[in-house]
């Protein structure tokens, strides 16, 4: 987990038993979120965890680094408890803030507010202890400009030049290996803030992408972009920074969904528009390609941060794929678009594996887990978006092109197929293998317009109220699946359940 997210490194040194007795926050916060594969050990450790939690920080407060990087860890794997009846992503984040700004994390030295005389001054931390708490604050740094940016709500830990200097302290010294990535990480979401900041704020809002503080801003976002990308970094972290990345790139890009406004919807395409588009498009497929590029069973190893950015990639890419009257006037061509970027056939492969690495059973682990939940959206919204560029009478039938299940990641084997390869609905006598599938496909049917629900439709299916044909689903995306009030009946991590 540790090159996926580096703030909280563990030596290797410690044991097991030391860190329990030393920092037994952490020590839970990691049992909590390395249970997955258990999941009702994992809801157990999660009341556990959150319990004592409350004790430390509301009942008999404690200020301590341990317990502030337990929260680090928590919310960095928050996807395998997230529950929308009990989350609190939001809350524990501030409280992150606000614990590491108590411990003074935000400055070099232990300042005092008030010099009395005669008070000596405190005692500047030793080097091992000043790096753990540097990684610490630029891990809540981290966690609140991608939660920021996928909850769709301002970053309230503003980026400061001091953590520049702790990125570049790091670095330098290289107490661990993955310390390098977070040299890496932190300049990627200052420029995620910056476009956020440069594009979505009050003033910038309702520009057009024509207009000159738009267009400068996206042109300086771009060299810094193209800086950070020159800069060398380990084979070891290069899967995870690539993911980050396009995600960034295709963020800065979809400016260029921008309507003009009605005044100007007559003048010719802008060049620089459709070269944006054009941009967000490519780098969405390149998301798509680094997700699928990872191995289904190393996806407990991708953070909660990146799993949040995947809708808003869903979302982009379909408002780049699904015809309009903007897309018309822009001579956007979206049939090129569509085909470019199979997302129908992205949104297939995920559901597989996601079914795959689900550990939901009816009778011994009822509860739908985030695999489960996200499986069952990414199929849903693969019917939808079927319908939307094809009719909304058109089958959701998968469709195979080239003797590919989808892009760059299904490979077509020979009639005698093994475990994990499954039928083309396509082709009867086609198999196709899909990678790390080995018994994941328990529980499944033909292609995933037939996927067998592990839930029986009706009450105790969360997903009903999106099976209904009045269900807007355009709403439910726009809205973004990780708000409360996307669908506030919904229960996957089993928190909080009647």
């Amino acid at each position: 987990m540790i090159d996926s997210s580096p703030f909280v490194p563990i030596p290797f040194h410690v044991s097991a038993r030391e860190l329990s007795s030393a920092k037994p926050m952490l020590f839970l916060a990691i049992l909590t979120v390395a249970s997955w594969q258990d999941h009702q050990r994992q809801l157990a450790l999660d009341r556990l965890y959150r319990t004592e939690l409350a004790q430390r920080t509301i009942i008999q407060p404690r200020r301590t680094l341990s317990l502030l990087q337990s929260i680090v860890v928590y919310l960095s794997w928050y996807h395998f408890i997230f529950s929308h009846k009990t989350q609190q992503t939001v809350t524990l984040l501030q409280l992150a803030i606000g614990m590491a700004l108590d411990l003074n994390l935000h400055q070099k030295s232990k300042r005092l507010l008030v010099d009395l005389p005669g008070r000596p001054p405190p005692q500047e931390p030793a080097a091992v202890e000043q790096r753990e708490r540097q990684r610490t604050y630029l891990g809540c740094y981290h966690l609140s400009s991608a939660l920021a940016g996928g909850l769709a709500k301002p970053n309230l830990l503003k980026y400061s030049e001091y953590m520049a200097s702790c990125g570049k302290r790091l670095r330098d010294d290289l107490e661990y290996p993955s310390d390098e990535l977070i040299a890496r990480l932190i300049p990627l979401r200052r420029m995620d803030d910056q476009a956020h900041e440069s594009f979505y704020s009050e003033e910038t809002f309702d520009l057009p992408f024509t207009d000159s503080r738009i267009f400068m801003s996206l042109r300086f976002l771009e060299t810094q972009m193209d800086d950070w990308r020159r800069e060398n970094v380990s084979d070891r972290f290069r899967q995870a920074l690539d993911l980050s990345y396009a995600f960034a790139e295709m963020q800065l890009y979809s400016i260029g969904l921008r309507p003009p406004p009605p005044s100007l919807s007559w003048q010719p395409a802008d060049s620089n528009q459709l070269k944006a588009l054009l941009s967000a498009l490519e780098a969405g497929k390149r998301f798509f390609d680094m997700l699928l590029a990872f191995p289904a069973s190393d996806y407990h190893l991708i953070p909660f941060s990146e799993w949040m950015r995947l809708p808003f990639v869903v979302i982009t890419v379909s408002r780049l794929c699904i015809p309009s009257d903007a897309h018309a006037a822009m001579q956007w061509d979206v049939k090129a678009a569509q085909e470019r970027v199979r997302l129908d056939l992205y949104l297939e492969s995920l559901c597989y594996r996601m079914q795959g690495l689900s550990t939901y059973d009816k009778v011994k682990q009822p509860h739908p887990d985030f695999w489960w939940a996200m499986r069952m959206i990414m199929d849903l919204t693969r019917a939808w978006y079927v319908r939307k560029i094809k009719g909304e009478n058109a089958s959701t039938s998968s469709t195979v092109a080239h003797n590919f299940l989808t892009p760059d990641t299904m490979q077509t084997t020979s009639s005698s197929a093994g475990p994990g390869c499954i039928m083309s609905p396509a082709d009867g006598n086609s198999m196709f293998s899909l990678p790390g599938a080995h018994g994941a496909t328990n529980g499944m049917s033909g292609h995933m317009g037939q996927i067998v629900d592990p839930v029986d439709h009706g009450e105790r299916d969360p997903f009903a109220f999106m099976r209904s044909m009045d269900f807007d689903m355009d709403q439910f995306l726009d809205m973004g699946i990780w708000g409360h009030e996307s669908y506030e009946a919904m229960r996957f991590g089993g928190g909080g359940g009647s």
